[in-house]
């Protein structure tokens, strides 16, 4: 997608959040959050715009089923056929902020676990950026079955116009409504995707940290057991054969023979 037409679906989400991207490997979703919490934070945001993309499917089919065999449309539900359209703009262009954000957060995790394997870390960056091209693709489909040219606007006015004389022509209406509905089914299985992505990459860190934590206290664990072969108890100050009459024993009874 032309970075104009990403400018544009971003506008068209109107009054909707935008999710903030992140400018590099070091930034977060919300400042000072940890990188748990940004998981978390990830996590949740995902949740929520399965939600988002499913309630846009049903109400554009609702209003796909109403408007089907209608010539003409009234201004009034013209616009209210076409705002869960430009609403589902948005929340394609949100998902791709989404897939952004956990590169970020893989990043991240990765610059501060130089020990983790980068190549599992660049696998999953993969998958996040086919997501957000899958995205992608099936924006560019919708806006071409309306029988539009994505890179032909400049401005969010343009867009809105061209879609708004889309739907004022049935077969073109038709399609766009048909094709929304595509792109918001596709929106819903992306997000959801990448909600088990995410997660599924949560828990491969967790783990990893986890082995790690569990081999440094073994270590501690084998360090200890040799002090204790050594020097016998911590608060003892003489080599362990103290206890079992070994070297000051055997002194003592040298100098009792003076």
């Amino acid at each position: 997608m032309s970075t104009r037409v990403r400018r544009i679906v971003s506008v068209l989400l109107g009054g909707m959040l935008v999710l903030p991207v992140c400018a590099d490997a070091g930034g977060g979703l919300t400042g000072g959050a940890t990188l748990p919490e940004q998981i978390v934070q990830e996590a949740t945001l995902i949740q929520s715009k399965i939600s988002g993309a499913e309630r846009l499917v049903e109400q554009i089919q609702q209003y796909e089923n109403m408007v089907q065999n209608m010539v003409t449309l009234p201004q009034t539900l013209m616009n209210q056929v076409l705002q869960p359209v430009d609403q589902l703009y948005g929340l394609v262009s949100q998902a791709q902020a989404l897939t952004t954000n956990a590169i970020n957060i893989s990043q991240q995790f990765q610059n501060l676990n130089a020990g983790f394997n980068p190549q599992i870390t660049a696998e999953y960056s993969s998958q996040y950026e086919s997501i957000s091209q899958g995205l992608n693709n099936a924006l560019n489909t919708l806006i071409q079955t309306a029988g539009l040219n994505p890179n032909d606007f400049a401005n969010q006015a343009q867009a809105q116009q061209a879609i708004a004389n889309a739907m004022a022509n049935p077969n073109s209406r038709n399609a766009l409504l048909q094709g929304a509905v595509a792109v918001g089914q596709q929106t819903t299985a992306s997000l959801t995707q990448l909600y088990n992505l995410t997660r599924a990459e949560a828990q491969t860190e967790a783990d990893w940290r986890k082995a790690q934590l569990d081999d440094q206290s073994s270590q501690v664990a084998a360090n200890q057991a040799v002090q204790q072969a050594m020097y016998g108890n911590p608060q003892d100050t003489q080599p362990g054969v103290v206890a079992s009459g070994g070297v000051q024993s055997t002194l003592g009874k040298v100098m009792s023979q003076y």
